[in-house]
């Protein structure tokens, strides 16, 4: 009858709006606590849950309180005639609905999707609306006060007088607010684009179909001249498809983040229903196996504590693997990707490595089906990497792009690709800006770390080239000073042994042996030159080898040197002058700064590298404090220049051994 008439057009629609909007607002409040369209769905639930709560008080009230309590019955009573508790919380039942289903028509549809309204101009459709709903509520505010006695039917608009003529007055002006809230919505639309637009596509078919069957149910009634099932249905058909919509626009768009709060929601539910059954299973299951029967066991509730404190992060864990699944499907988790890259970014692996694994964690991240890393070359962007594998960059036109920047300077740019049937989320939208950021670093680092790599290898090289115009400077002078200086001393030698002889058969000895002692000099002056010569660049070297060239130096040294060359071959001319030299300058300082009584010179060919050292009996010294006085700098300069390295090991009173590495 009546009452029926009641719950269907009033209290189920109210608990439905409680329901829906309520666990749309429960999802995503944690996210967007500042988004005024989630803040207008949760206040139009509490609404709708407050007219539920107070109709089922009053409802329940009566049956206990009054003999064959009927809806007669309570229409004719007034808030008077109620017990001030019951009066108090059964009020909202006469006003409750308004704010309930006018804020989503208002408000909901003006802040949607991002909490604001299209632009500035339109906030005071807002204020507007907010306004005429309060003002609308106002009057049945005032009639439901505890001393009202004024009827509690709804249908007793004569003794609501003026107030309640205000009250109809203020609820049409309302609804002109959801009027111009829709145009609000329309013009949205029609500035927006891509995810946006299908967002707000679900909330206008929602909102159409509940104003159809709105018209619908008034033309219903206007034939049955009372409202019924029919009309009662119709409309909650429609309220029901608007939540639905809303839900839609939400959740398969990933708005707001709503991918993890409902992930997170779903391992923490499944959680504690886990635990709860396996808390009960050990505490009932094997008290009742033991015959404890209902008496409380306090071991097994010890056990059972600690089981599920052993168990918990095992079982948080595969629950939020399989929530995770459930929710992303087989993609990986905005957090997981953004993780991942966070890893490879502060590994050790290549940047070009990192680099190339972007687009596969966008791909992975997005559920996108193509994914195009780009690289800005003076000025002018490139693909450097894309996922799938495939020969060429894929040239289709992109659903997302983001540029990604440092300092201002454009460095790069990341492409989506979305699935066929598919678009790009917000929560998808936001993560290849989050990555962008990062990669805007990352990109900046490898760019100064390629332009390090250059002015390293041209450095190198920039050595190389200027040891090896040196050590060909040193062969040209060696040769100049044997075609040069050296052959002339050997001319001047030979005519003055000619002389001398001319002198002694003139019987002039005096002048022959002053000849004789020049011709002397002569022939000392030619081996200082060709000693220089040898020490500037030295013949046998280049003839020789590496362990003839050391030996004859080994030879000629100051102090006794043992040579140890076994299976030394012939090397590159800078292998063979950077060891040879530096051997040379190790037994030039052990002769004259170390004292030493002998010295032995090792060289060793392991296939890979030449290896050599030289170790002498000296005084020793510390490393530590050498200066550029011993060599000792430019012998790691040579031996660095060819790709090899010098180590000295020495001490005061303990001997000095230079050791050094060249690869072949």
């Amino acid at each position: 009858g009546q009452w029926a008439v009641f719950i269907d057009g009033f209290v189920i629609h109210n608990a439905l709006l409680a329901i829906g909007f309520g666990s749309l607002a429960w999802v995503t409040l944690a996210t967007q606590a500042r988004n005024g369209a989630v803040w207008t769905l949760a206040w139009a639930a509490f609404f709708g849950a407050l007219f539920t709560a107070g109709a089922a008080i009053f409802v329940l009230w009566g049956q206990a309180s009054i003999p064959e309590f009927s809806f007669e019955v309570a229409s004719s009573l007034t808030a008077s005639d109620l017990p001030l508790a019951i009066a108090l919380a059964s009020q909202p039942v006469n006003w409750a609905y308004i704010p309930a289903f006018m804020l989503v028509l208002t408000l909901g549809l003006l802040l949607f999707p991002d909490g604001r309204p299209p632009s500035p101009r339109w906030r005071w459709v807002g204020w507007y609306s907010v306004a005429t709903i309060a003002a609308a509520v106002a009057p049945w505010v005032w009639l439901a006060r505890p001393s009202s006695t004024v009827p509690l039917s709804s249908a007793a608009q004569p003794e609501a007088g003026t107030a309640g003529q205000l009250a109809e007055v203020f609820l049409l002006l309302a609804l002109l607010g959801a009027v111009l809230s829709v145009t609000a919505l329309v013009v949205r639309y029609r500035r927006s684009s891509g995810v946006t637009r299908h967002q707000i596509r679900w909330i206008a078919w929602g909102g159409t179909f509940l104003v159809t069957t709105l018209v619908v149910s008034s033309i219903v009634e206007g034939i049955t001249a009372e409202p019924g099932p029919v009309s009662s249905y119709l409309t909650l058909a429609g309220e029901a498809l608007l939540i639905l919509s809303f839900a839609v626009a939400i959740t398969k768009y990933r708005l707001y983040d709503i991918d993890v709060v409902i992930s997170k929601t779903v391992t923490y539910g499944a959680l504690a229903i886990v635990i709860t059954a396996l808390y009960v299973a050990i505490v009932v299951g094997i008290g009742s196996v033991v015959g404890q029967g209902g008496e409380p066991n306090l071991a097994l509730a010890i056990a059972a504590t600690a089981a599920v404190a052993l168990l918990f992060e095992p079982i948080r864990s595969r629950l939020q693997h399989w929530a995770n699944r459930l929710v992303f499907g087989e993609r990986a988790t905005p957090y997981e990707v953004l993780a991942r890259f966070s890893k490879r970014a502060a590994s050790a692996e290549g940047d070009q490595e990192m680099l190339e694994r972007i687009p596969r964690l966008i791909v992975d991240g997005t559920g996108a089906s193509e994914a195009t890393l780009w690289i800005a070359d003076e000025g002018v962007l490139k693909p450097a990497a894309w996922w799938p594998e495939q020969e060429a960059a894929p040239d289709h036109e992109a659903d997302l792009s983001v540029s990604v920047e440092h300092d201002g300077e454009l460095l790069g740019a990341l492409t989506l690709v979305a699935s066929r049937g598919e678009t790009i989320a917000p929560t998808e939208e936001e993560l290849v800006q989050n990555l962008a950021g990062g990669l805007g670093l990352a990109l900046r680092n490898t760019r100064l770390t390629d332009d390090l790599r250059e002015q390293v290898d041209e450095l190198a090289a920039s050595r190389e080239r200027i040891l090896s115009a040196a050590d060909e400077a040193r062969r040209g002078l060696e040769q100049d000073l044997d075609m040069g200086p050296q052959q002339e001393l050997v001319a001047v030698k030979v005519k003055l042994g000619v002389v001398k002889n001319q002198a002694e058969a003139a019987n002039a000895p005096k002048t022959a042996e002053v000849l004789a002692q020049l011709e002397q000099d002569t022939g000392t002056a030619i081996e200082s030159v060709r000693d220089f010569a040898r020490g500037v660049y030295p013949p046998l070297l280049e003839a020789e080898g590496l362990a003839v060239a050391v030996s004859a130096e080994g030879a000629k040294s100051a102090l006794p040197v043992v040579i140890q060359a076994g299976g030394v071959r012939r090397y590159p001319r800078e292998v063979e002058t950077a060891v040879f030299f530096s051997i040379l300058e190790s037994l030039q300082n052990a002769a004259k700064y170390s004292e030493a009584a002998s010295a032995t010179v090792t060289l060793d060919d392991d296939g890979e590298r030449l290896t050599f050292s030289v170790v002498d009996d000296g005084l020793g010294f510390d490393p530590a404090a050498v200066d550029g006085g011993s060599g000792i700098p430019g012998m790691a300069d040579r031996l660095d220049a060819a790709g090899g390295t010098l180590r000295i090991e020495s001490a005061p009173g303990r001997g000095t051994s230079v050791l050094g590495s060249v690869p072949t």
